[in-house]
């Protein structure tokens, strides 16, 4: 009779504790940057499947099966939008047909629907029907008051998603929004040395951590986004750097640092990996205030003459 009695309570407390199991929220995250925001907010809410791992070069997404399967069972989908996933994104989505991320739906987050997005520094003259950044910069990542207004309007998107855990979206939401905002403060009274310098970049990657810490691109080496630089774009660059009093370069953790060494070398000023993303750098960490701290020790450390690869 003892063991019929454990029997029952033990399957009574299974069945009580598989409605919280079941209570998780399943988020797909086009990139890195939106996988650590969602986990901000949500915590062990949610369960996080991420397109692309920080090392790899977000315009190029690779369609697997275990993709395409994470996006028919998720509940969020939380991307850049702005039409930054256009070659891949709709038609996945397609091929799913997971109704909870239509349109119009509460299950659609597109983080360019709430934040004004930058114009590339370089090629806005130059761009083309079907341009990677046809409809502004989409590397949002880099400023921490906009991930700050994305944290707290995630925030909202999650309590109308799964009301049932509304305290702990609301309590995350709050925590984050003060943090990053204290951390913003504290880093640009740390960075003020950055303020008006010149410096020359691989690719657009870094518009908006350059604009919020007031640096200026002189340069891009890429002659079009997405397209390698050749000798002749290289030789541009070089010939630039002493006539604009270029302090460094930078490149993406994702890219191959070649060209913007040879131009460094040649040119005689600091090389500098910045992470690009949430993740991109040992020193970057699984967090936003991590990638940002990091993100502003490495520039002023070429700013101090110093490589940091």
């Amino acid at each position: 009779m003892k063991r019929l009695l454990v029997g029952v309570v033990g399957f009574a407390c299974a069945a009580l504790a598989s409605p919280q199991a079941e209570a998780t929220l399943k988020v797909f995250a086009c990139f890195p940057e939106w996988e650590a925001l969602a986990k901000e907010i949500g915590g062990d809410e949610v369960e996080v499947f991420t397109a692309v791992s920080p090392l790899v070069n977000p315009d190029h997404v690779t369609v697997t099966p275990e993709l395409l399967a994470s996006l028919k069972a998720a509940d969020l989908l939380v991307c850049t939008g702005g039409g930054f996933e256009d070659e891949w994104l709709p038609a996945a989505l397609a091929r799913v047909q997971n109704p909870k991320l239509a349109e119009g739906q509460a299950g659609r987050f597109f983080a360019a629907d709430f934040v004004k997005t930058l114009e590339d520094d370089h090629h806005a003259d130059e761009k083309k029907a079907g341009d990677l950044h046809e409809h502004g910069n989409p590397h949002i990542q880099g400023d921490p008051h906009r991930i700050r207004t994305l944290g707290g309007q995630l925030g909202k998107r999650m309590i109308a998603l799964d009301a049932a855990e509304a305290s702990v979206y609301s309590a995350n939401t709050k925590r984050f929004v003060q943090e990053i905002g204290d951390l913003a403060k504290k880093l640009e009274e740390k960075a003020a040395a950055l303020r008006g310098i010149n410096i020359v970049a691989q690719h657009e990657h870094s518009v908006y951590l350059l604009n919020w810490l007031k640096v200026h691109s002189a340069a891009i080496v890429e002659p079009e986004v997405g397209v390698p630089p050749g000798p002749q774009d290289l030789a541009r660059i070089i010939e630039l750097i002493p006539r604009e009093n270029v302090k460094l370069a930078l490149y993406a953790a994702y890219e191959d640092p070649r060209p913007s060494k040879y131009v460094t070398e040649r040119a005689g000023i600091p090389l500098v990996k910045v992470p690009f993303t949430v993740g991109g750098t040992d020193g970057g960490g699984p967090t936003f205030a991590r990638f940002y701290r990091d993100s502003v020790d490495r520039l002023l450390d070429g700013l101090n003459g110093k490589d940091r690869p």
